[in-house]
């Protein structure tokens, strides 16, 4: 079978928390290096990183001094003030150096659409190969004030796809809420992340629009999990399990809609990352396995706009093969267990590992 795709994934976690900021750089490239050769051993080939990569690990990625899977990544997510990757605290203002900072590696705060322009040409300049933006607030980590329904104008949205179309690529956005989606959808955003909280009318919108729905339930799940030892609090945890089922039902509509669904994982720190392939235990009571396994492959390589180079094997197509024990497109619970299942592991006709006999 082709090589699986992450379509929405942070290398740049040393924790559950994305406040790393103050972590030194070489711990970050160190937890990244990490990330990517076991998601690449883990049988993901290809990567869309969702915010805090950049040039510098993607060279290291491209010099081949990491095993790793091919990097598609976002640099900084754009975010508002306040906004769902503006992670101060009310009494935190700037970071060390004086500057208005997230206090996190993965975000740039940006307002107004002259700054939302600059911010994205600032990292398409620095390579990105798509823009992430923030669209609407989280469910793990609400906003100290008012959660917000949606965030960015729709200037601002469609200043962040125009910047991105002129470089030939495009947007992907964080948007939990119904509000958020659409001011998205009406800009032109190529990708809607997570989306537990559209409407049945929306996700129509979606369809209608081409845009892809990319759910990524084993983020939510992980920390539910965790809450214990994270201090997570309870009214978080039901906040996450009442956005798991409400992102049960917004699948079921998109497979009603003909909504191109994308396979995410969302995860956090080198704990969470262990999880990454039980994204596909997630969607096995919402789908058969033979379209699971296409969110993975076929689908995702569209989204990245890669079709009939990734997800395949065919001709003309990078050479990612796996060969797995057991069938998958009427199993998805061998994909589960890859130290024992996968037993040829191929990226670009480099082989990473070879059990076969």
């Amino acid at each position: 079978m082709p090589g699986l795709i992450d379509a929405h994934a942070h290398i740049t976690g040393l924790s559950l928390s994305p406040k790393n900021v103050s972590y030194p750089a070489s711990n970050i490239a160190m937890a990244a290096a990490n990330y990517l050769t076991r998601s690449l051993m883990d049988g993901f080939t290809t990567i869309r990183e969702a915010g805090g990569a950049d040039y510098s690990i993607a060279q290291l990625v491209a010099q081949g001094e990491i095993a790793s899977p091919r990097l598609f990544y976002s640099g900084r997510a754009l975010t508002q003030t306040g906004g769902g990757a503006d992670f101060r605290t009310p009494y935190e203002h700037t970071d060390p150096c004086g500057h208005i900072s997230p206090f996190s590696v993965m975000s740039v705060i940006a307002d107004g659409v002259d700054e939302v322009r600059k911010a994205a040409r600032e990292e398409l300049r620095r390579g990105a190969t798509q823009i992430k933006l923030f669209a609407s607030g989280g469910v793990v980590f609400p906003s100290e004030a008012h959660a917000t329904l949606y965030e960015f104008s729709e200037a601002e949205l469609s200043a962040a796809v125009e910047e991105a179309a002129s470089r030939g690529t495009y947007v992907m956005a964080h948007a939990y809420t119904d509000a958020g989606i659409r001011r998205c959808l009406r800009a032109g955003v190529r990708s809607i992340e997570h989306a537990n909280f559209a409407s049945e009318e929306t996700v129509a919108m979606i369809a209608e629009s081409g845009a892809f729905f990319d759910p990524t339930f084993i983020s939510l799940t992980q920390r539910i999990e965790t809450a214990s030892e994270t201090r997570l609090s309870s009214s978080i945890v039901h906040n996450l399990e009442r956005t798991i089922a409400s992102g049960q039902q917004v699948y079921k509509w998109a497979k009603k809609y003909d909504v191109p669904i994308a396979f995410g994982t969302d995860l956090w720190g080198a704990e969470a990352r262990k999880s990454q392939v039980r994204e596909f235990e997630m969607r096995m009571d919402l789908d058969s396995p033979a379209n699971v396994i296409r969110s993975a492959t076929t689908t995702n390589a569209a989204l990245l706009m890669q079709k009939d180079k990734l997800g395949t094997i065919a001709p003309g197509a990078y050479a990612d093969l796996l060969v797995v024990e057991g069938d998958p497109l009427t199993d998805l619970r061998v994909m589960l267990d890859p130290q024992k299942n996968l037993k040829l592991i191929m990226k670009d006709g480099v082989i990473y590992k070879n059990e076969l006999s």
